[in-house]
């Protein structure tokens, strides 16, 4: 029996950077719910974000930055923060790298440096993130959940093996896209386990999609891990792969309601 359904939101539930979820999907979530099944956004976005995108399914968990931080509505149930000067190093270096930027986030907003900020505000925008500049890293406030390292030239691919040479000793260090690199000391199977002790579900309760590597460690915590078609081909090697999660989530409907009806 499936009791929870968690979902990478960018190139999995949605296309990449999408501001809202289509219709149908609303609608099919909220009848998984009517039926008695959980169902948690995992993403590696800030909590405001994507409180936007599924606005109007209150009761869907929303754990935001890679599993660092776990919320229902606006009620935070869950936070993991990383070392405040190991985040603010790791920044330091990305905004040492040329066409490349860095945001330190917090459960709720995120921090941009604003001598070279510009790089990166118009993602965030687009993104409905909410975000502060800051002229100085000591007006930084709350604790950093992760840092995310933005590559304007799309090159983020030949930064990693460094950025995992250096700091993978201290943190978590996985590509989530063809811009970014996301630092914490969270992860999204990790995300997984904190939302099942949330709940009281156990782990073999559970089924996960994703399309990134970020999502790895959840689709192997997972009962059941499934990805998309366009998703990454070590993953799509290792899980079992779906064209989109809505073509499964049909089916967990239909079964739900055959057992309610039983």
């Amino acid at each position: 029996m499936v009791k929870l359904i968690l979902s990478d939101l960018d190139g999995t539930l949605v296309p990449e950077g999408a501001g809202a979820l289509p219709e149908e999907l609303f609608g099919l979530i909220r009848a998984l719910e009517d039926c008695g099944i959980a169902f948690a956004v995992s993403s590696g976005r800030q909590h405001a974000s994507l409180r936007q995108v599924f606005r109007g399914l209150d009761q869907s968990l929303i754990i935001s930055l890679n599993g660092g931080c776990i919320c229902r509505g606006d009620e935070c149930l869950y936070t993991n923060p990383m070392p405040q000067e190991t985040a603010l190093d790791i920044a330091r270096e990305i905004w040492s790298i040329p066409h490349c930027d860095a945001i330190l986030e917090t459960c709720e907003q995120c921090w941009v440096y604003a001598p070279k900020g510009a790089l990166i505000c118009r993602e965030l925008d687009s993104r409905g993130y909410r975000y502060r500049k800051a002229g100085d890293l000591s007006e930084l406030e709350g604790a950093v959940v992760k840092v995310a390292c933005y590559d304007e030239s799309g090159h983020v691919a030949g930064k990693l093996e460094g950025f995992q040479r250096r700091w993978g000793g201290r943190v978590k260090v996985a590509r989530s896209g063809e811009r970014w690199v996301d630092f914490n000391v969270s992860d999204k199977g990790e995300g997984l386990l904190a939302a099942c002790r949330l709940l009281g579900v156990s782990p073999e309760e559970t089924v996960a999609f994703g399309d990134n590597l970020n999502d790895r460690p959840m689709l192997r915590a997972a009962g059941q891990g499934w990805v998309v078609a366009t998703g990454a081909p070590a993953l799509r090697e290792e899980f079992a792969v779906c064209a989109h999660p809505s073509e499964v989530l049909r089916k967990i409907l239909e079964n739900a309601k055959k057992t309610l009806a039983i």
